[in-house]
């Protein structure tokens, strides 16, 4: 009893010392990050549940992959920096998710991208 009492504290203690990672804390970087792979769960539970993956303009999938829920739409539709997300789908079963990064452009290094293929992010 007095060992398990001892783990308990220390698991306190180290929790404590431990810097938080959540909400404001949380980098953009990171934040968009966890905000791609909670879109990428989403689009599998999608795919799951109607065997294809949600089709139409961003705006189109973030309803149907959130029931048309305004307060979950709204996280999910620009990123850290204001930029809208972009998705898109290079090969049947595939998808790739998209944020510019900030400097807000499209297409060069610093934009952060998740590869339903790889399951990973990507690098442009």
């Amino acid at each position: 009893m007095v060992g398990l009492a001892l783990v308990g504290l220390f698991a306190i203690l180290v929790s404590l010392l431990q810097p938080a990672e959540t909400g404001p804390t949380l980098s953009k970087y990171r934040r968009c990050r966890v905000t791609l792979l909670t879109l990428k769960d989403e689009f599998g539970s999608y795919k799951y549940k109607f065997g294809s993956y949600p089709t139409g303009d961003y705006n189109q999938i973030l309803k149907k992959l959130f029931d048309d829920s305004p307060q979950s739409i709204e996280h999910f539709r620009v990123d850290p920096w204001g930029t809208p997300y972009a998705v898109s789908f290079p090969v049947t079963n595939s998808f790739i998710i998209s944020s510019a990064g900030p400097n807000k452009k499209f297409g060069d290094k610093d934009d952060i991208i998740f590869n339903s293929i790889s399951n990973n992010f990507v690098k442009p």
